[in-house]
C-alpha cells in the first residue's frame, strides 16, 4: 500500500470519528458508543481489503478479478455478521447503529472504489510505460 493511500484512509477514518463526536455534541439522544468504533472498523476493513486486492494485482489479471470478487463477497458477509450481532443483541440502539453503519459503509465503499480505480489506472500506465 502506498503512503498516499494510508494517509487518505487515516483521514477518512478520522473524519468519521469526528463526525460521530459531532453527533454526540449536537444530538446526544442519537449517539451511541459504537459510532466511533464503526469508523475504526470500516477503516480496518477497507485497508485490509485494499491490501489483499492490490497484492493480487501483481500476480495476474485473472487472480486480481478472482480476489477482488472474493474480497467483496467476504466483506459483505462480515458486514452482515456485524449488523446481525449488534441488531439482535442491542435492539434499543438498533436504529442509530443502522444509520451510522449505512453512512460508514457508503463512505468506505466510495473511498475504496475510487482508490482501486486510481490504483488500477496507475498500474496499467506503469505496465504500458515499461512495455514501450
Amino acid at each position: 500500500m502506498s503512503k498516499r493511500y494510508i494517509v487518505a484512509l487515516l483521514a477518512l477514518t478520522l473524519a468519521m470519528v469526528i463526525a460521530s463526536f459531532v453527533v454526540m455534541w449536537v444530538s446526544p439522544a442519537h449517539y451511541i458508543a459504537a459510532m466511533p468504533l464503526l469508523a475504526l472498523y470500516f477503516g480496518v476493513v477497507c485497508g485490509v481489503q485494499h491490501w489483499v486486492v492490490t497484492r493480487a494485482m501483481s500476480r495476474s489479471p485473472r487472480a486480481f478479478v478472482q480476489v477482488f470478487l472474493g474480497s467483496v463477497v467476504a466483506v459483505l458477509f462480515i458486514h452482515l455478521a456485524v449488523l446481525a450481532v449488534f441488531l439482535f443483541t442491542r435492539t434499543a440502539q438498533a436504529r442509530p447503529f443502522l444509520v451510522a453503519f449505512c453512512i460508514g459503509y457508503f463512505a468506505s465503499l466510495v473511498f475504496e472504489t475510487v482508490a482501486l480505480v486510481q490504483y488500477v489506472k496507475a498500474e496499467r500506465n506503469r505496465r504500458l510505460g515499461n512495455n514501450s
